[in-house]
């Protein structure tokens, strides 16, 4: 049965501006092709939002976006965007693309000013909001540039995360009768400090929960 699902959804694939959809997508088709159509009338950058977004400063350089565009004459956009929704046909089920309109918008925004087009103008954006507020500290994670990072090996944010953790487990030491878990989660540690201008930090607090109670007696070693 899978194969034949398989099958038959390679016979109904189609390329289009946002990549590969099954032709029997007829709703996504028809949005492409809307979008065409009012392209040539107005240009429009759509900010995809992914379902369950948790980054609260996702928009922080919005303002700045919004005029770089302007500039060009091109409009901007919010919307959200959901996972493919999958549906059953002749006992076959193919999926079902959202934001077809939005994302063949910003296609053809790529194909006119190049392919990273909206890459860096959001970049530029991001950039032009940094200085703005050059003097106010950043709040992490979520005041963090996603795009800043530090560790040569790091390919995306997310390794750079665990850079660090490696980074920290290869001098720390767990103290002797620390009970360990099989889990390897046995504390969770909350750290706020402020980086001064001159390198040197300041306003330090740890907070440390223990996974096992019985592991609290090294508390003061763990914030140490």
């Amino acid at each position: 049965m899978a194969k034949a699902q398989e099958k038959d959804l390679n016979k109904n694939s189609i390329q289009t501006i946002i990549g590969i959809i099954d032709k029997r997508d007829v709703n996504c088709l028809s949005e492409i092709k809307q979008a065409k159509i009012d392209f040539k009338k107005q240009e429009v950058l759509y900010e995809l939002i992914s379902e369950g977004y948790l980054d609260s400063d996702y928009n922080r350089h919005y303002s700045h976006l919004i005029g770089l565009l302007k500039e060009k004459g091109i409009n901007f956009s919010e919307s959200l965007d959901f996972g493919p929704s999958w549906i059953l046909d002749d006992e076959t089920e193919y999926p079902l693309i959202a934001n077809c309109y939005c994302k063949a918008s910003n296609e053809l925004l790529k194909e006119k000013y190049g392919q990273n087009f909206v890459k860096n103008i959001t970049k530029t954006a991001d950039s032009l909001y940094v200085m703005s507020r050059i003097e106010i500290p950043f709040e992490y994670p979520f005041g963090v540039d996603d795009y800043c990072l530090i560790y040569p090996k790091a390919g995306d944010f997310l390794e750079q995360k665990i850079e660090i953790q490696k980074d920290f487990f290869s001098s720390f030491v767990f103290p002797k009768n620390f009970i360990q878990s099989s889990e390897k989660s046995d504390f969770y540690a909350k750290t706020k400090f402020t980086i001064n201008r001159n390198n040197t930090i300041s306003n330090i607090t740890v907070k440390i929960k223990f996974k096992n109670s019985k592991n609290e007696e090294f508390n003061n070693f763990l914030i140490n």
